[in-house]
């Protein structure tokens, strides 16, 4: 895996961190503005709406009056009930008089109840019959009981021209409320388109007006009412009453136009917000280009020169490397590189310090070896096993002599162990057996023993002779001072970390008072055990410790606890001899 300087891993770090502040800033930004512009086209929507629609009842209601008032005049209600049915002429000329009062009015009828019609459009064609009451549209007029009744879009012949038109309906009755006729006014679109097409509802929004039955009243795309398709494709919109289309591209209102059936629908286009997020997406990009150059420029020139410290310290610590353990660092930079230069150069200073520790630690071990080469053979051992041999050769015991005298030339051979300092454990068993059968044979009944080792652990190395002095002092200090059959038993256990060495004897033990330490419990064994003891410190450390349990006058237990993770097997000792 490629390594990449300090400075570029931090300039990484400060675009990243950047970057990360940026996008998180322009999303919560994003977030607001959106949230903010959807209000506030939700606002002017409905506040369009709702002005509209109070406009187009302000313009339909005079219609609507107009239409009543005519309806009541007396001239036509004469000629609907046929008491004068040569004055057509003078109701035609009263239409055309209220026609010419409003330019949107591009159309009057009169339809009496035995099917007789007065109209001022001559290309009218009208479905009559002699019994009026029986028509659906007839009916439909005058179930209004003589209201005026508003219809959707239809489109009309004018002259040589066709106009989308809507029409109020108005029952002619007499004074007793009997039916007479029906008086329509057809109405055209400008004055509604233009109240329409100046709302601000986005550049693909509109409005339209739907009657109760969802029937087109006005729509700004005239092919709506005469297409099935594209009809269709308004019945979205009458589903929502305030909310958003499913693609969440357009916002719907609708509101009922006073006095009337009919309903103004308002779709509001989102390129708005579209547009002004297009605009913040593109802000925050240049925006955070700009800022990852600045930020990155003033983060090169501001960790070059916090780097150059540590630039000045990998230095000393290569020139340290190479053997100037006298140079040090400059203590200089920011506080932290400081106090890390200062550091250093105190780790420095204790290196030397433990150097020089360790010189005066490794001619300590040198004394120890001398003691313990000078331990190995013990002048009194030696010579009372030479008279035990003299001893049995005079009473003519061959046997004997030749087995003692193998024994002591097999415990002289493991104890020099070819000037080793380190032996099998299975030969440092072995050695202290050796040394245990020669004794045998000067105390006779009195000692018996037992050595049992471990198989696994036979090759497992450790320092030699660190267990006959434990015999040892088990023997002249134990078993030695007491009346009853000596034993003396050697295990080897393990655990989990450690190898465990234990030499135990049914001797004299030690008395109560002497247990306080573990110095008082060394001081039993004399030199040999101390000897033990320290040369096993200086090999091992902290990991080795040494456990004495004793009771007066019935035992005495030494264990010799030695970590597994200085194990040397047999084979690595030869390629080091």
């Amino acid at each position: 895996m490629k390594r990449y300087p300090l400075l570029v891993q931090l300039i990484s770090y400060v675009f990243v961190i950047v970057i990360a502040l940026i996008t998180t800033l322009g999303l919560l930004y994003y977030q607001t503005s959106s949230r903010n512009i959807r209000q506030l086209i939700e606002r002017d929507t409905r506040q369009s709406i709702r002005q509209s629609s109070q406009f187009i009842d302000a313009y339909i209601k005079p219609l609507k009056e107009t239409t009543s008032v005519l309806a009541k005049n007396t001239e036509i209600q004469a000629f609907a009930s046929q008491i004068h049915q040569e004055n057509d002429k003078q109701v035609l000329q009263l239409m055309k008089m209220v026609l010419a009062t409003n330019s949107d009015l591009q159309a009057a009828v009169l339809v009496t109840k035995d099917g007789r019609t007065v109209s001022t459009n001559s290309q009218l064609t009208m479905k009559t019959s002699s019994d009026m009451m029986a028509e659906p549209w007839y009916k439909a007029a005058i179930d209004c009981q003589a209201m005026p009744v508003l219809t959707p879009a239809r489109q009309l012949s004018l002259s040589s021209k066709k106009e989308w038109v809507v029409s109020v309906t108005q029952e002619v009755v007499d004074a007793a409320g009997h039916n007479l006729g029906v008086l329509r006014l057809d109405i055209a679109y400008p004055t509604i388109k233009a109240s329409l097409d100046q709302l601000q509802l986005g550049r693909q929004g509109f409005a339209f007006i739907v009657n109760d039955k969802h029937e087109f009243v006005y729509h700004p795309k005239k092919s709506v009412y005469s297409s099935s398709k594209e009809m269709a494709a308004m019945k979205p919109y009458l589903a929502i009453q305030n909310g958003y289309t499913k693609d969440k591209t357009s916002f719907v209102y609708q509101k009922l136009i006073p006095n009337s059936q009919w309903t103004l629908v308002g779709v509001a286009s989102l390129d708005q917000l579209h547009r002004v997020q297009r605009q913040i997406l593109w802000s925050f990009l240049g925006t955070g280009l700009l800022a990852c150059l600045i930020c990155g420029f003033a983060t090169v020139l501001a960790l070059r020169r916090w780097i150059r410290p540590i630039q000045q310290l990998q230095q000393v610590i290569l020139a340290i490397q190479k053997g100037d353990r006298q140079l040090r660092a400059q203590e200089t930079g920011s506080p932290e590189l400081t106090d890390l230069a200062h550091q250093f150069n105190a780790l420095l200073d204790q290196i030397d310090s433990l150097m020089v520790a360790v010189a005066d630690k490794e001619k300590a071990i040198g004394q120890y070896r001398l003691q313990a080469l000078a331990s190995q053979i013990n002048p009194h051992f030696l010579y009372n096993t030479l008279d035990t041999i003299i001893w049995m050769a005079e009473f003519n015991d061959s046997k004997r002599v030749v087995e003692v005298t193998k024994s002591l030339a097999k415990y002289f051979r493991l104890a020099l162990n070819q000037g080793n300092e380190y032996i099998r454990l299975a030969d440092e068993l072995d050695h202290v057996s050796q040394y245990l059968f020669i004794q045998k044979q000067r105390y006779g009944d009195k000692l018996s023993y037992d050595v049992q080792g471990l198989d696994v652990y036979a090759d497992f190395v450790i320092p030699k002779l660190i267990l006959q002095p434990l015999v040892e002092n088990a023997i002249y200090h134990g078993i030695k001072e007491v009346d009853r059959k000596g034993m003396i038993k050697i295990t080897v256990s393990d655990t989990a970390q450690h190898l465990m060495l234990t030499v135990w004897d049914n001797g004299k033990g030690i008395e109560d008072s002497s247990l306080t330490n573990s110095q008082s419990l060394l001081a039993r064994g004399g030199v040999g055990l101390k000897n033990v003891d320290q040369r096993l410190k200086l090999h091992y450390g902290e990991g080795y410790h040494m456990t004495i349990h004793s009771q007066s006058d019935h035992f005495t237990e030494i264990q010799l606890s030695l970590p597994k993770m200085h194990e040397l097997m047999a084979d690595d000792t030869q390629e080091n001899e």
